[in-house]
């Protein structure tokens, strides 16, 4: 058996390894390959495979470690990973130099932060195994290093510290007031998925390519079978492509400067037919959240912009919940459009594209309004033998339109977005692109939609009629908003589907048990809090008592002072003998008799069992009393044979 300090620092440096595991790709490279030898010399230093460290060492390596730490924060410098590699470091030093069952208790309480770091970053269902063996495995840490055991005995004290508190942790976890982190700890992903605030020509096409996961939405009633889900809206156009309008960066002017905004979208009056859906979005790095039109929510983190998109207050660090309502049928009868916003959604260049220019007024000189000037673009797009495609090739700025109408004649959603937007414009009529996604992949079973990057669409908001009406010029094109009858289903699939068998339905289950997670451990709020106990005192009471009381049960039946008494298997055997020998042979045995005594007295009396016990005698005094060796469990099954031929007499 390991002694207890070796046998904690054993422990202590799997608690190590397996942080920086998790913590891979946010640690320097050469921090973790230090840390790791230092962990694994201090180790072998302690259980004599090597000599033990002697100061020098111990300081060379860390100085080795902090100037390794030096240098990578200088060559890569991101405060975030700096501060995880500087705690690592830290940690792996003091590990190196222990002295004392005092510097293991300090290692042990800063293993507790240490093992918090992974959590920033992962969110997955998985990282529930994760938490629960570390904190098995730092509590069995500080268990060692108090007492004197061995594993077994360690392992059943862990039963008894951890088994109570189960119950009192799930209804601290459910009745605790969710008050919000305290601080926000910066996107850990340097990468941006999905929408960005700029859009140009060459936008979202390789996104198209990519199936990295956005968003799940969950929804409490029939899926709709038309699914924009916008993110943001472009207003302003440029060579350079399309950027938001003027309001709707202001009010993110003033989230990221007062983290709120001064006025929000009023709720509508309750209609009959809506439908609540769930948001569970994935660490983005942007502040979007897509959202169906004419959507609204309750909740004060998320903020509602003009343009009918809802945003949050900075950049997601981590996977986030929301909560809306859908009204289908609650378009409003007009929509006000000031004159900031008009200049913007007519704006376009008039010394580009001349041709496209002539073409626009030619098409719509006998349009007598403004929704006949968009019936007739339409036609053009339907019929001008347009052809989607991801791979179109590079476009030019200033002509794009000119190029794309009447030369090439091939783009994805973009491209036909933008030169409707832009013909639009030339025809009088506001218009905007709108960015979001489109379709994903729906889970029937469980009524859930999967958004991925290949998802990402853009489409046209056109201002007729005094409404914000959308168009879809991209659907006229591709073939995959049409069911096989012909029957046009816009938004419904962006026409990539997901691959079939047998890994794609472990990969549907494990997507499925991932978003339960998020929406009811992860994202558990004071909004879902106040509404699993209805703002009743009396249940969250009523719920802690069960839970103390539990702890108190548990504790009674767990901490009796009676010791179980373990008999060796020698001996269980030899008791087993004289009972079968009393039985059927009675004899004077007193209390103090051994079953040295009690052979004597079976061979004065010549009794058939006399030999066979004698036999049996001799052996478990080999065993019981001699060190355990190779023959022992030789005499041990010679044992178990005699006895069976004593049963038989």
């Amino acid at each position: 058996m390991l002694v207890t300090d070796n046998k904690s620092l054993i422990i202590m440096g799997s608690i190590f390894v397996t942080c920086s595991l998790m913590s891979i790709f946010h640690i320097y490279i050469g921090v973790v390959v230090i840390c790791i030898a230092a962990i694994a010399l201090r180790i072998m230093s302690a259980t004599h495979v090597i000599k033990p460290l002697n100061r020098f060492y111990i300081r060379v390596i860390s100085f080795i470690g902090i100037l390794v730490l030096t240098v990578s924060a200088a060559v890569t410098p991101n405060l975030a990973d700096s501060f995880i590699s500087l705690l690592m470091m830290g940690c792996s030093l003091k590990f190196l130099e222990y002295a004392n069952k005092r510097d293991l208790y300090v290692q042990c309480c800063a293993l507790l932060f240490l093992t918090i770091i992974p959590l920033i970053f992962h969110y997955q269902f998985y990282v529930m195994f994760y938490i629960i063996v570390m904190c098995i495995m730092i509590i069995w840490a500080f268990v060692s290093i108090t007492h004197v055991q061995s594993v077994k005995e360690d392992l059943r004290l862990l039963l008894k510290i951890i088994f109570p508190a189960v119950p009192v942790t799930i209804v601290m976890f459910l009745v605790l007031p969710r008050t919000g982190a305290f601080w926000v700890i910066p996107n850990m992903d340097k990468t941006q998925t999905g929408i960005s605030s700029s859009l140009n020509i060459d936008g979202l096409g390789d996104m198209s390519k990519s199936d990295k996961l956005v968003a799940r939405i969950v929804f409490h009633g029939n899926i709709p079978n038309s699914r924009y889900f916008r993110a943001l809206v472009y207003e302003k156009y440029s060579a350079e492509g399309w950027t938001e309008g003027d309001d709707d960066r202001k009010k993110r002017q003033t989230l990221d400067l007062y983290k709120y905004l001064p006025t929000s979208k009023a709720q509508p009056q309750p209609v009959a037919a809506t439908t609540d859906y769930d948001i569970i979005l994935e660490n983005t790095g942007t502040p979007y959240i897509p959202t169906l039109r004419y959507s609204y929510t309750n909740m004060k983190r998320v903020f509602y912009l003009s343009t009918d998109v809802y945003t949050t207050s900075s950049s997601s660090s981590g996977r986030q919940y929301y909560h809306f309502t859908y009204l289908p049928d609650k378009s409003p009868q007009t929509e006000r459009i000031g004159t900031r916003q008009s200049d913007n959604t007519l704006y376009y260049s008039e010394y580009n594209n001349e041709s496209t220019q002539a073409f626009v007024k030619q098409i719509t000189a006998d349009a007598e309004n403004d929704q006949q000037k968009v019936q007739a673009i339409l036609t053009f797009f339907s019929s001008g033998n347009f052809r989607y495609t991801l791979t179109p090739g590079r476009y030019g700025k200033a002509n794009f339109l000119d190029d794309f109408l009447f030369n090439r004649k091939q783009g994805y959603c973009v491209h036909y977005a933008t030169a409707m937007a832009l013909m639009l414009r030339m025809a009088g009529i506001p218009s905007r692109v709108v960015g979001g996604y489109m379709g994903g992949e729906v889970n029937a079973d469980e009524n859930y939609v999967t958004l991925r990057e290949y998802d990402a669409h853009a489409w046209v908001e056109a201002y007729v009629n005094h409404k914000w009406i959308e168009f879809d010029p991209t659907a006229l094109i591709a073939n995959w908003n049409y069911t096989s009858e012909g029957e046009s289903v816009i938004g419904a699939s962006n026409g990539i589907r997901a691959e079939g068998g047998l890994l794609n339905s472990l990969g549907r289950i494990r997507e499925f048990v991932d978003m339960q997670w998020t929406m009811f451990i992860l994202n558990f709020d004071s909004e879902r809090q106040q509404s699993l106990f209805k703002g009743s005192i009396a249940a969250v009471l009523g719920l802690v008592l069960i839970a103390f009381a539990a702890y108190a049960a548990i504790i009674m039946l767990t901490s009796g002072d009676k010791k179980r008494i373990r008999m060796a298997p020698e001996l269980i055997i030899m008791r087993k003998a004289v009972k079968a020998i009393l039985k059927n042979e009675p004899q004077a045995v007193e209390i103090w008799h051994t079953y040295g005594h009690l052979s004597s007295i079976l061979t004065e009396k010549n009794s058939p069992y006399a030999a066979v016990f004698t036999d049996m005698y001799a052996l478990y005094l080999n065993i019981h009393y001699k060190p355990a060796d190779r023959e022992t469990a030789v005499m041990m099954s010679e044992l178990k044979r005699k006895f069976s031929i004593l049963k038989k007499i």
